[in-house]
């Protein structure tokens, strides 16, 4: 991030913060507030960067790419997988399009943080306890994100690591998941790496969205990633990649692809391609060409 520092939205007088524009956020301690309402806590997720990607998040999201699903799919039955889903808001607006399945796991490597405060400020660590946010009424900032603005607030990280007070666990999940895992038993949480193996029942469907990208991982890192997801899945099950590119104009872009023995199959994909689909079939002519002949 270009200059990690940000000021706080409603703080400063609008002859400051109006020519500022994207340099001025909404405050993202209103996700420690049990009273917090689904807006905003996808407002405050986008300020939340952790395992080297960033918690963006919104609703209705990925309309055409959740589209190659309920439109080519009969997912009654299924066991679908949403990987990488952040607060898993988007996994709810693709819920609430399916209507019938089995069951549906929203998974993402990140789903707690830890949150400390110390001299009027919220201070939040990610699990191996590295700042990642840093909140005053005020400013702002993300230390791991720069070696200046960490050591600016060094004394004030150390502060809050000194504090007999314990930290209190933040679960990133918006209060309209919470509310419908509640209401509906089908559906679960669970912390999983996409570079892994599921263990388990194997997932019908798994979904990746915005997450293994060139932005965030290499070539290699992504492959690995897909071979994981092909291992993943159960016999001709399917595998729905989105990404929204940062194209002016150009909508979220899908794909949809049907696990065989020799790599994936293309069934679907939105009028612009994926960022990955050459990977993707990249994999597919892999395994094909490094099976034994007959």
């Amino acid at each position: 991030m270009f200059a990690p520092i940000r000021l706080v939205k409603g703080r400063w007088p609008g002859v400051i913060t109006k020519p500022l524009g994207r340099f001025v956020w909404a405050d993202p301690r209103s996700i420690v507030d049990p009273e917090v309402s689904a807006d905003e806590f996808k407002v405050a997720m986008s300020a939340i960067h952790v395992g080297g990607t960033i918690k963006i998040t919104g609703k209705d999201r990925h309309p055409q790419a959740d589209a190659l699903l309920t439109d080519n799919l009969d997912l009654g039955d299924a066991l679908i997988v949403d990987i990488g889903a952040s607060d898993g808001s988007t996994s709810v607006d693709l819920i609430e399009k399916i209507g019938d399945f089995r069951a549906f796991v929203i998974a993402d490597l990140f789903f707690t943080i830890k949150a400390r405060r110390a001299l009027g400020h919220t201070l939040f660590f990610d699990e191996q306890g590295e700042c990642i946010l840093v909140v005053g009424n005020w400013l702002l900032a993300w230390p791991s994100q720069s070696r200046v603005v960490r050591a600016l607030y060094r004394p004030l990280i150390a502060r809050a690591m000194r504090s007999p007070s314990p930290a209190s666990d933040v679960l990133l999940l918006n209060p309209r998941v919470r509310r419908r895992m509640a209401e509906d038993p089908r559906v679960s949480y669970r912390v999983h790496d996409v570079f892994t193996t599921w263990t388990g029942d194997s997932p019908n469907v798994i979904k990746v969205a915005n997450l293994l990208r060139r932005l965030y991982f290499s070539d290699a890192d992504i492959s690995r990633a897909l071979a994981a997801i092909h291992d993943s899945l159960a016999d001709g099950g399917h595998f729905l990649i989105v990404d929204n590119p940062r194209i002016k104009d150009m909508p979220p872009r899908g794909g949809l692809y049907r696990k065989s023995a020799s790599g994936f199959t293309a069934v679907a994909c939105t009028e612009n391609i994926p960022e990955i689909d050459d990977l993707i079939r990249q994999l597919q002519a892999a395994d094909r060409d490094s099976a034994p002949p007959g």
